[in-house]
């Protein structure tokens, strides 16, 4: 299982988790400038570690996932559709999730399995980057509301308060818009973190942030998207400024590639985990659409150009030091599902899970002296990875589940699976 959560309520503070769940904490009152899309207080989830857990100085902060829009009607029909994506009016007051921040899976080392956990809840509809207003009144506060949970970690919960002696580990990341998020500002953490950063060591983890800047398979269907047109888009209005220099100063004309992942990844300094489906089922959705099964000959070579191109980044990424893990998989952004983060693997039976203990100096057989930590899977043809399941099987839950409510987020009483996610892709705007 990999969220479910309680009832719906409105933004309120709540007793700190510390079962299996984790409560939402309000930052209406120490962070009022923290808001919303429709500028209501935003806030995030929470358990913390008791003091005697192995895992009480392990931090692990997790961007929600969700789209974005980028102009008043994208907006209007995104808060129709998903309204828990734009206002924490309908935010519940307690969820469980599982896969990395799973409390109770063996498959996760102790340290982080009982860490404290904090997921950030996105209702800014700027993958967490922006800090602007926009389309009569907006509020894409994305940049303001990272800064006041770290914020609020560190005053109100003790994040690096055992300074150098008792150093505190911060594994920060995201799925999908999170970890696009999570990519823009990682060089900025321990800045964002104040004098408490002096007792932090971060590292990063990326699940999917991977867009690519290929125009679509066919440039004249209006259902299709330009994911780096649509990405410059956003950068004219939501004033992102946590760009890094180098990318900025690489790319003086066009700096939204600094928000888009094929060109930010490799400039990012801070340690991290990267997961990039070489078959990544928002990426082809958005630029190829229609189903897998009924792909052409032309389309499924793009589909292969698509692998290949992400292997390239992959490869570039892995040789600065950092972990990858690309498995020849339609998929996208399953970090939160047990099955997707703990059991889907590369045909070496590598798991997203494994290349992040290995990254961590956690996983059981791994080699300490190898510097490269790069997890790819040869082949490039869809559907061909040995660790994956079939799109033809992906297709078959969906027509099955056809019937009932798909979310890509959290949702009440609702267990999430590949095929629910890819649903919700389409229904969700832009990942």
């Amino acid at each position: 299982a990999a969220m479910k959560l309680a009832a719906v309520s409105c933004l309120s503070l709540v007793p700190l988790a510390r079962g299996g769940y984790m409560d939402l904490v309000s930052l209406k009152d120490r962070h009022p400038d923290a808001v919303c899309l429709d500028g209501t207080p935003s806030g995030y989830h929470l358990h913390l570690a008791e003091d005697t857990d192995v895992g009480k100085n392990t931090w692990i902060v997790y961007l929600e996932s969700g789209g974005w829009c980028w102009d008043r009607e994208s907006c209007d029909e995104r808060c129709v559709k998903r309204p828990e994506l734009c206002t924490s009016k309908v935010w519940p007051e307690t969820l469980e999730v599982g896969g990395l921040l799973s409390r109770t899976s063996k498959d996760l080392h102790i340290s982080l399995r009982t860490a404290n956990k904090v997921f950030i809840r996105y209702c800014t509809s700027d993958a967490h980057m922006g800090d602007a207003t926009a389309f009569g009144g907006l509020q894409f506060r994305g940049q303001k509301v990272i800064q006041a949970v770290l914020s609020d970690l560190v005053v109100e919960h003790g994040l690096g308060k055992g300074g150098a002696s008792e150093r505190d580990l911060l594994l920060f990341g995201g799925g999908s818009a999170g970890s696009r998020g999570a990519m823009v500002h990682l060089d900025y953490v321990l800045p964002m973190l104040g004098s408490a950063a002096a007792g932090v060591d971060v590292v990063g983890f990326l699940d999917s942030p991977l867009w690519l800047d290929m125009p679509p398979f066919n440039t004249s269907d209006p259902e299709r998207w330009n994911l780096a047109e649509q990405t410059a888009t956003i950068h004219s209005f939501a004033q992102v400024s946590h760009l890094g220099p180098d990318c900025a100063a690489a790319y003086p004309d066009k700096q939204w590639k600094c928000m888009l992942g094929e060109y930010r990844l490799p400039f990012l300094k801070t340690r991290y985990v990267v997961a990039a489906a070489l078959h990544d089922g928002f990426g082809l959705w958005a630029l190829v659409g229609g189903s897998p099964s009924e792909w052409s000959t032309a389309e499924l070579e793009y589909v292969e150009a698509f692998a290949n191109r992400t292997a390239l980044v992959l490869e570039h990424i892995a040789s600065n030091g950092h972990a990858v893990i690309g498995m020849a998989c339609y998929t996208h952004s399953e970090s939160l599902s047990d099955d997707g983060f703990f059991k889907k693997h590369t045909g070496g039976g590598k798991s997203l899970n494994y290349a992040l203990h290995h990254l961590l100096g956690l996983a059981e057989g791994a080699n300490g002296a190898i510097s490269v930590i790069k997890y790819i899977d040869d082949c490039r043809t869809l559907g061909c990875g040995k660790g994956c399941v079939p799109p033809e099987t992906q297709e078959e839950e969906e027509e099955e589940e056809s019937d009932e409510p798909h979310e890509l987020d959290a949702t009440p009483a609702m267990t999430i699976s590949m095929s629910t996610m890819l649903l919700a892709v389409v229904s969700a705007l832009a990942i």
